[in-house]
């Protein structure tokens, strides 16, 4: 062989050597969903006296949504219930949530003793099943079969892999009635023309694919059903093909809910996906989409007042005639909201907040101890018919969302300017809320000029809603920041520029396709799944570095006893009985919103004792609002019973467990 022949040959053969490697270190073995069943049956054989598994449903691609139950059946105790993966899209959920299993028959069993643990690892099994089909393609539907165009057929015309390359992107296509234009500079980004730059649309973008059905679309009436993390009763959005027909239409999602309404003792839910509500507290300043421009009152109440039932009335006119009204000075646009009935709950109850704060206070140091990084990527934000956006709204109990990773963010030096006094939004963001405070509204007035901020936010409301917990200084900065993008406008999805930086070859570069029916065309742009797949050798470093946290929410759950107890003899016969219901734990019993839908059932003090006669007071006394760290009520009973005779005072709730005083009816103090 001639040294040309070898000097040509061996980098080849390097490579080829060295290919499984590289492959190997991009790519982690995710288990599929039929992988997952089996860890789940593997563990409960290992583990028969504390764990066993439970089917939920049956989907329509015939998988069983299982459910891992841990924890010692025996006595009473509150459930913490995780849900991983329900709208399918975040593979690193699944892994975490049977780690977590793992780690609580071993490491963490002392946490048996406390909670029980209802683990779903995998809350959208069909749509996660597509994860791993070939070609790939973001599809995160189950296993029904939808008409999207109404015709005769379901399923006849979806995506194709028209280049052979095993991922199903986009094409583009030049039209005149194209929007998009390439990214300067980017020979892969695209972006939407800005006409008021003077920008000219040149592309279509259409996903990849035929027009199968010869109807003229394209891709209109593809494989896969209902989106499971879509179809829950919050804020659920009709007439969408992905969120189901109706709010809970899913055999896997009327699983999920049916199994919450038949364990009540569920008192905490943990959301592992692409939404973290820890690392940041879910926005207070939504706007409802039943907002109007101006209401009717409810009749009775216009016909009370002498006003006609037809006139209608701006918000801020209804906020002020609420306070005359009611003599609440800090009667707010949601309490109207709530009043009038006018649409679901978006915004957290700002009584929950300060707790809500502090936890992602607590979470941030974590991270931090922890070395992970924090400059990433914002998470996506709830979608219509959000699981947990129902299980805080509506199922009353404490919420929280956790991820494992988002793409870093991409850093861009600002602008520093010419006056170093000037206060900027990166300034601000590393100030405390009370250094904020101290500005005075003078100084704060004259930043939200500088900056920009819209004329209907005032600097009594910023204030305000810092003192509040409504609004830190970090989530202003990062408004202020995503409203000047918006407004300069016409750059790249963030996202898409984030990847980019991130990992180029997260990107196929567009290459020309004759189309049969489009004609000449161009097929390339983001790979399936590539913003949500951290690096293979980083997935088990991030679970493992931040899944302790779940072990701190639940030790932040309600701690509720009978602090003192005190007898009074007032006659022969006749005692009063005083006693003290305190709440140890961190988060109040139940959450503010808990108590505005009414969730969960509250906690009772039952006083019982042979032949007792309630004189003042009823056996059963449900317990108000506790909040927490020492939020305390006192019970108070008049009683008639034998001298010297005991009775028992219980504690008990199902989201609490219970706790039982033996008091003697002898008078004096106990």
């Amino acid at each position: 062989m001639s040294r040309v022949t070898i000097a040509v040959l061996l980098p080849l053969l390097i490579c080829l050597l060295i290919l499984p490697t590289v492959q190997a270190a991009d790519s982690y073995a995710y288990k599929t969903p039929e992988q997952i069943q089996q860890a789940l049956r593997d563990l409960v054989g290992a583990h028969k006296g504390s764990a066993q598994i439970q089917s939920l449903a049956v989907t329509p691609g015939q998988r069983d949504l299982s459910l891992l139950m841990l924890g010692n059946k025996n006595g009473d105790k509150p459930a913490i219930f995780v849900i991983a993966n329900p709208e399918a899209d975040y593979p690193i959920a699944s892994e975490a949530a049977l780690v977590l299993a793992q780690k609580l028959v071993g490491d963490w069993k002392d946490k048996l003793d406390s909670y029980r643990w209802y683990i779903l690892p995998c809350a959208n099994p069909d749509g996660y099943a597509n994860f791993f089909s070939k070609p790939a393609v973001n599809n995160f539907g189950n296993g029904k079969s939808v008409n999207n165009d109404n015709d005769d057929a379901f399923d006849e015309d979806g995506p194709d892999d028209v280049n052979g390359d095993g991922l199903i992107t986009m094409m583009r296509q030049k039209h005149p009635e194209g929007e998009w234009i390439p990214v300067p500079d980017n020979p892969v980004l695209m972006k939407r023309a800005d006409a008021e730059k003077g920008e000219v649309g040149q592309y279509r973008l259409i996903p990849e694919g035929f027009d199968n059905d010869s109807d003229g679309e394209i891709n209109e009436d593809g494989p896969g059903g209902v989106n499971i993390g879509c179809n829950f009763p919050h804020r659920f959005q009709h007439y969408q093909p992905e969120n189901g027909l109706w709010a809970a239409s899913e055999a896997e999602s009327q699983g999920i809910l049916r199994f919450a309404f038949d364990h009540p003792e569920i008192a905490m839910i943990i959301v592992l996906g692409r939404n973290n509500t820890i690392r940041e507290v879910p926005s207070s300043d939504n706007r409802s989409e039943a907002m109007k421009d101006k209401y009717r009152l409810p009749g009775w109440m216009a016909r009370n007042l002498g006003i006609d039932p037809e006139q209608e009335f701006p918000m801020k006119e209804l906020i002020e005639m609420g306070r005359e009204f009611t003599g609440n000075p800090n009667l707010d646009e949601d309490m109207i909201m709530r009043f009038l009935g006018a649409g679901a709950a978006v915004n957290p109850d700002k009584d929950d907040l300060s707790y809500w704060t502090e936890i992602t206070e607590q979470y941030k140091k974590f991270i931090e101890d922890a070395e992970l990084p924090d400059k990433r990527l914002a998470n996506p934000g709830f979608s219509s018919g959000s699981i947990a956006e129902w299980a805080y709204y509506q199922y009353g109990v404490p919420t929280f969302c956790m991820d494992f990773w988002t793409l870093p963010e991409v850093e861009k030096k600002p602008e520093e300017p010419a006056d170093s006094t000037i206060l900027t939004p990166e300034k601000l963001e590393k100030m405390s809320n009370d250094e904020f405070l101290a500005l005075g509204e003078e100084k704060i007035a004259k930043f939200m000029k500088d900056n920009d901020v819209p004329s209907h936010f005032t600097p009594q409301m910023v204030m305000q809603g810092v003192k509040g917990g409504m609004m830190t200084t970090e989530k202003m900065a990062k408004m202020i920041r995503d409203g000047k993008k918006k407004k300069e406008g016409g750059g790249a999805d963030p996202t898409e520029e984030a990847l980019y930086s991130f990992n180029p070859d997260a990107f196929v570069s567009w290459q020309k396709y004759n189309h049969p029916t489009l004609g000449e065309v161009e097929v390339g742009g983001m790979k399936p799944y590539s913003t949500v797949l951290p690096p293979a050798d980083k997935v088990d470093e991030l679970i493992s570095k931040q899944l302790p946290f779940v072990l701190t929410l639940a030790d932040k759950l309600p701690q509720l006893d009978i602090a003192k107890v005190e007898v009074e003899k007032k006659s022969s016969g006749v005692y009063k009985i005083d006693a003290w219901i305190v709440n140890n734990g961190f988060l109040p019993n139940p959450t503010h919103q808990g108590k505005r839908c009414m969730r969960p059932v509250p906690v009772v003090a039952t006083l019982q004792g042979d032949n007792l006669e309630f004189l003042e007071g009823k056996e059963r006394v449900p317990i108000r609002l506790l909040e927490g760290s020492g939020g305390t009520e006192k019970v108070t009973w008049l009683i008639g019973g034998k001298d010297g005779a005991s009775v028992s005072l219980q504690l008990a709730g199902p989201t609490f467990g219970n706790v039982v005083r033996s008091i003697a009816l002898k008078g004096g103090t106990k």
